[in-house]
Order: C-alpha cells, then sequence, then structure tokens
C-alpha cells in the first residue's frame, strides 16, 4: 500500500498521539489513578449532576432527543447551539457577535488543523507562509498540523525570575520579529504545559502587531478565557475582528462530547 506524502506525515508517530494514548490507557487501566498532569479533566460531582439533568430533558423531550440524534447539522454546526455561544460572549464581553461568527469543530485540535492550514504552508502564488509562535515554549499538539515542512516559525522568551525556584515567560517583544513570511501569530492561554498566562499588555500588544501585518491573532483558550476559566492570576478575555478565538469544552467537564468552538470574523 503506497501512501500519498499527506498518509506518510500522519501514519507516522506523533507526539500528541503518543500522549492522548498514554493518558486514555493509564484510566482504563487504572481508574483510579489521580492524574496531576495533563489529560481528562477532574471529576466535579456538581458538574456531573448538572449535566445529567440537562441530557435527561433532553432525552425526555422527543423532538430534542430527534434533533441531537436524527438530523444532520450544517457545517457550522447546530444553529441553535451557535446562537447561544453569540449571545453569551456578547452580553458578557460587549462584543459584537452573532451566530455567523461561531463554528463547531469536532474538538479544538481538529479546528487548529484547519485553521493552521488555512493561513501557513504553500501558498496559491508559490510563496510559503509559517504559524509564528510569539512566546515558546508551546502546545506539543501544535508540532504536527501543518502539512509542509518548516511550518513554524517561534521566538523564544524572556524569562523574569521571580525568586524561591519560580519564574515567568514574557514574549521578548525586542526579539520579537514578524516578517512577511509569517501568516498568523498563534498563542495558547494559558500555555500548555507550562500554566503561563500571557498578561492583558502582552495580548494587546500582540494584536497591534497581527493587525500591522495583516494577518490573524489565533488565541487558544481550551484551558482560559473565558470558560474553563482556569486561571490562577487576573487576565481579561480578548476578541476582536482580527482575533480568532478557539475555545473547547473538553476542560469544562465534557471531554468525551469532542466540542471545538471557534470565534472569528464571518468570512472565516
Amino acid at each position: 500500500m503506497k501512501l500519498s506524502r499527506f498518509g506518510e506525515k500522519f501514519a507516522r508517530d506523533s507526539g500528541i498521539v503518543g500522549l492522548m494514548d498514554d493518558l486514555g490507557n493509564a484510566l482504563l487501566e487504572n481508574p483510579e489513578m489521580i492524574m496531576m498532569g495533563g489529560g481528562n479533566p477532574g471529576r466535579l460531582p456538581e458538574a456531573e449532576a448538572m449535566f445529567r439533568r440537562r441530557l435527561e430533558h433532553v432525552m425526555a423531550d422527543p423532538e430534542q432527543r430527534h434533533r441531537l440524534f436524527g438530523l444532520y447539522q450544517s457545517p457550522q454546526g447546530d444553529s441553535a447551539f451557535r446562537s447561544e455561544v453569540a449571545t453569551f460572549l456578547k452580553g458578557q464581553f460587549g462584543w459584537d457577535l452573532t451566530a455567523a461568527n461561531v463554528a463547531i469543530s469536532n474538538g479544538s485540535q481538529s479546528a487548529f488543523f484547519i485553521l493552521f492550514n488555512l493561513f501557513a504552508g504553500t501558498m496559491s502564488d508559490g510563496g510559503h507562509r509559517t504559524i509564528h509562535l510569539p512566546l515558546t515554549p508551546e502546545y506539543l499538539g501544535y508540532a504536527d498540523s501543518g502539512l509542509d515542512p518548516g511550518f513554524f516559525s517561534a521566538t523564544r522568551p524572556e524569562i523574569e525570575l521571580l525568586g524561591e525556584r519560580l519564574f515567568k515567560y514574557h514574549v521578548d517583544f525586542d526579539r520579537l520579529e514578524v516578517g512577511p513570511e509569517a501568516g498568523a501569530l498563534c498563542v495558547s492561554r494559558p500555555t500548555n504545559p507550562t500554566g503561563n498566562v500571557l498578561t492583558d499588555d502582552e495580548i494587546h500588544h500582540l494584536d497591534e502587531i497581527a493587525r500591522s501585518r495583516g494577518i490573524p491573532l489565533i488565541i487558544d483558550g481550551a484551558y482560559g478565557l473565558p470558560f474553563p476559566n482556569i486561571l490562577f492570576t487576573e487576565a481579561r478575555p480578548h476578541w476582536n475582528e482580527n482575533t480568532v478565538l478557539v475555545l473547547s469544552l473538553s476542560k469544562l467537564g465534557l471531554p468525551g462530547v469532542r466540542t471545538g468552538i471557534v470565534v472569528a470574523r464571518e468570512e472565516l
């Protein structure tokens, strides 16, 4: 069986597949194990009770049950859910959103695969663009998302020593060079796996740089704002028409439903 270049790339071992395989097998073999690292979210009885009540309500309603199991949804995802997400974000933060600004993916990992390859790789004019990571280290799961070699570029961080064996990563704006080869900037907030949270000022500065270059700023909020809000420092959510905000229901307690949420300008 002869594989294409795409097939060869996705058939080989990758960091994220190995990690997820280890995490899945660990809990299957020892369900009492306490996962202190990555993987499935902790079980919160109050949250699980709420999810159970809602699911029982849906199952008891023939119309909602049919809508859940018996209908194809639009490519962007369920319109009612997208509308609720837009209404929630607009009400909470005043963002100018409608359902047309929201798309649903089969987990945020698949959303990043599509987004990254929309903005980087071999361009229609034969040129090559990269996804630039203005702060590293970054999420392992990004590494194998690109279809072309040399898919990512990055800037080394500035490291602030805090004492007592603590330190913090900052974007080194003096070193950050975003050239014409950059197709998008991407950051996770908080950063996986370090837990580093980019400050509001850093996010605003990156937004200004992205706007000046005519490229989007992609923010991975899987652990962050506005939900599940696994943060231990002050930070504000950020979105505008030049921002692509990617959220997930996984760390909210619903990893099994594989739901990624992309918030972006309507044409994207």
